[in-house]
């Protein structure tokens, strides 16, 4: 999958006055995984995309605040494939493979054997949690059964 564009995540308003490329290619330059301490730590400088990002205003928000919204720059990150009709669905660009990790663009996850059996099991792990959250709906009944 080649990416052509990162764009934030559709309905996604928080960030519409920010450039989405920008702050990808920030996160990027970081390292080969990012935290959400790291990006708060990138976005203190003003000269930067990511620094629209978040809250600075100290009476307003803690620093757990802006970690908060540093996880959420990461969920609202998506990409776009080449040439492809726009009903098709956006995936993230950004993952957490391992809980203790940090964030990670999704193509080097998938080129990294540990990486990708950890963010498999993760999924799992969010399948089983949905199933358990919804199994008392009878209309999701036949999709959860799918769910080991």
């Amino acid at each position: 999958m080649e990416i052509t564009y990162v764009k934030w995540r559709e309905g996604c308003t928080i960030y519409k006055n920010v450039n989405a490329q920008k702050v990808y290619d920030e996160i990027l330059s970081i390292g080969e995984s990012a935290t959400p301490q790291q990006i708060v730590d990138k976005a203190r400088d003003e000269n930067t995309e990511l620094h629209k990002c978040l809250e600075w205003e100290d009476s307003v928000a803690a620093e757990a605040w802006r970690r908060q919204q540093a996880r959420q720059i990461t969920y609202f990150l998506v990409i776009q494939e080449k040439e492809v009709p726009t009903d098709r669905p956006e995936y993230r660009v950004l993952y957490k493979a391992e809980e203790d990790d940090g964030y990670k663009p999704v193509q080097m996850i998938v080129k990294h054997e540990d990486s990708y059996n950890a963010l498999l099991q993760r999924a799992w792990a969010e399948l089983r949690a949905f199933k358990t959250r919804y199994g008392h709906i009878k209309e999701l009944r036949e999709i959860l059964d799918l769910i080991a």
